[in-house]
This record gives structure tokens, sequence and C-alpha cells, in this order.
């Protein structure tokens, strides 16, 4: 029991740090400074003077461990008094900031690569399962702190922009903000520009909805905007932030039914596709539904997902097809021969996934978005390869909204 009461008192000062009395935080700063400044220095430190100060350190541990007050205090008192005039003992507060900054990142981008990665669903492909980034008109701005209550439980940003001068939108492009956020810029025949914490589509989506974009067979038409008036008025409510568990399937196979993560490497998604999902073709990472897996024959008859002939069993996918409220009617739909000739789930068209024991990366997945009328998916760009898979989908972080928590 004597050798788990220094494991005891670590646990205490590092989880209860802000109630550790004043006497004791300044002796474990000394204690730490101490060891710091031995380790570094040993080989420069002359026998007698090493000798001393691994005396104070000695006295130190077991001074905290006992939680002897008196004793900490003098043993702070003589090790500041004896070693903060030796070059070196003393660090200068930036290099501390410095050493401390470098040290979180090495931690964060470790854990980012090789257990748990934080990933923002820009779009709406998985609603109502997951959200993504959704654009909310409004009439008026709400107070203060109506604004700051919303952004705190739903990430949600307002956007109050007016034109300045008769203006028209030339152009717009997605592009990604702090590696975690998507944002679309639009840009004016001023040369002034507008940044807008959405993805394009849903951009475009109410700019269509507002009657300021218009498509035309010889591509989209802008409408002018005139001095004054409104260029967009909205609550913008941030896509959810999912973290994504990188180390799962190393140590068991992906299941059908569950949501997962993966790359585009290989992956063909520009190709024909509904207007209202254009802008998610530009994706380097797609989050959907794992619907197939390596050995299935998948095909659609609407609104079932068929594996192997047969209707699939797991609940989650059991929903989609069932068009359980909150989920939209008609279930899973495959696409249209005629309008997609080039598309893979077709109607009156099956896929057989590759299983391949000698080359497993090569082993192929179904990816179906919950959202059948809003996904670029499987039905469009065909199977996901094993080497593109990073892993399930575990929990939601952020925003407070009831898909907070593990996901399902």
């Amino acid at each position: 029991m004597r050798y788990l009461i220094p494991v005891f008192n670590a646990i205490i000062d590092s989880c209860f740090a802000w109630f550790t009395p004043g006497w004791r935080r300044n002796g474990i700063e000394a204690a730490t400074a101490l060891r710091r400044y031995i380790n570094h220095f040993r080989p420069n430190i002359k026998e007698d003077k090493l000798a001393e100060l691994e005396t104070f350190l000695r006295n130190m541990r077991t001074a905290l461990r006992d939680w002897k007050k008196a004793d900490i205090e003098n043993t702070t008192l003589a090790i500041n008094t004896v070693c903060e005039p030796m070059p070196g003992f003393k660090r200068n507060g930036v290099a501390e900031l410095v050493e401390s900054f470098f040290i979180i990142m090495v931690v964060f981008l470790g854990i980012r690569t090789y257990y748990a990665q934080p990933f923002r669903i820009p779009t709406g492909s998985m609603q109502p399962s997951l959200n993504g980034i959704i654009v909310h008109p409004i009439e008026e701005m709400p107070s203060a702190p109506v604004r700051w209550w919303n952004t705190l439980t739903l990430g949600s940003s307002y956007i109050d922009e007016i034109a300045d001068t008769d203006k028209r939108i030339t152009s717009m492009h997605q592009q990604q903000k702090w590696l975690l956020f998507t944002e679309t810029i639009l840009t004016f025949d001023d040369r002034s520009t507008l940044s807008i914490p959405a993805a394009q589509g849903t951009v475009m989506q109410y700019l269509r909805e507002q009657g300021k974009m218009v498509d035309t067979p010889m591509g989209l038409h802008f409408t002018p905007y005139r001095a004054g008036e409104t260029i967009m008025k909205a609550r913008v409510d941030a896509g959810d932030m999912v973290i994504v568990n990188r180390m799962a399937y190393h140590f068991r196979q992906p299941e059908r039914g569950e949501t997962f993560v993966f790359d585009t490497r290989g992956i063909n998604t520009s190709g024909k596709t509904t207007r209202s999902i254009e802008d998610q073709s530009s994706g380097t990472h797609y989050i959907k539904r794992l619907c197939g897996l390596p050995g299935d024959t998948v095909s659609i008859e609407k609104p079932n997902l068929l594996i192997n002939g047969a209707p699939a069993q797991e609940s989650t996918i059991h929903a989609v097809a069932e068009g359980q409220p909150p989920f939209n009617a008609g279930g899973y739909k495959a696409l249209s021969t005629r309008s997609y000739p080039g598309g893979y789930l077709m109607t009156g068209r099956s896929i057989a996934l590759r299983s391949s024991q000698e080359q497993p990366n090569l082993r192929e997945y179904i990816a179906l978005g919950d959202n059948t009328d809003n996904s670029l998916d499987s039905r469009y760009w065909g199977p996901v390869r094993q080497f593109n898979i990073i892993g399930p989908a575990a929990f939601t972080l952020w925003p407070f909204t009831s898909h907070w928590g593990n996901i399902h």
C-alpha cells in the first residue's frame, strides 16, 4: 500500500489541481524544476553539488508523499535559495510556453493520426441521423443573448450582409478553413467577397430560394443586387463534429449498418449527379452508412436494400428503408438507367462486392447516405475499397443537440 501512495497523490494533484493548496503546488513546481535541471545538466554538475541537489529532491518527494506542509515549505525555500542562481535552473517563460505548445501539438497529432480523428459533416447526406451545415433564412436578427446561446448549443453563426453598392455575384468556390470548417466564398463584380460558413450546395440552395440564382441552359445566372438590398440574412447551424475511431478496424472487421468515414482516393465522384448534390463531389472524405460487405451481392428494389436477394435486416438500414420518421418517405432508391447510364446501383442491376483474401486492401464495400434524396454515394460511383476506409464514426462531440453522444 505504501507504494501506491505516490500514485494516489499524483492523481489528486493532476485531477484536482485547482483545489490543491498553494504550498503544495509550489513544492511540486520546485521538485519538477529541480528534476529537470538534474536530468539535463547531470554530466556538468560536480559530485558534491549533485549529491546536495538529489538530497533536496528526495526530501521534497517524501514531504509531498506525506503531505507535510512545514517540510514542503522549508524544502521549497531551500531549493529556490540554492538553485535559482545556478545558470539554466530558472527557465524563460516564453521557452516554457513554446515547449508546452509543441508538446500539445505532438500529442494532438499523434491522437489524430493513430487513434481518433475529428470530422466535420459539411453536407446533408446523412440527415436525419447526422446533420450537415444548415442555412435558416430569418426575418430579424435575434437579441445578443439568444445568438450567444445558439452559438454555444447549435454552433450557430449569423449573417446579416447588405449590398453597399450595386453588385452581382460572378463566382463562388468552397474551401476548408482551419482543417475542420467548410466555407463558401462569394466573389462579386466589384471584387468584394463574402465568406459564408456553409457548403457550396447549401449556399446555392439559399440563393435559388431567394430568387438570386437561376439555372439556365447556358449555366448559372445570378440576379444583381441593388445598393441597400440584403445579400444574406440567415442563421447557419454548424454540421455535427464527430470523432472517428481510427483503431477500431485494426481489431475487428467493418460491420454492415454502422456509420463510417472513408477518403475518396481512386473514387470518381465528379460524374453526373442531381443538381441538389453537385457540391458534394469536391469532398476528400465522406461519411456514410456501411450497407454492403465483401462477398455481398447488393441491389435496390425501392424501398428496400437487398443483400443477396433479401432485405437487409440491420435496424439502421431497416429504418431508412421503411421511411420511419424523421427519415425520408420512399426508402432506398436506385438510379434511373436513362438519367444515369454510368451509375452503379441502377434499377434492376446488382453489384457483387469483391472479397479477396490475397489482396485484403481491395475488398469492397457499399456506402449509402441515409438521406437518399440528397446523397452522392455508391449508387453513383461504386464500391469503397478497404484502403479507403478510415474508421467508424464513434461519437458526436458538438454541437449539443439531440445528436450529441454515441453514433449508431
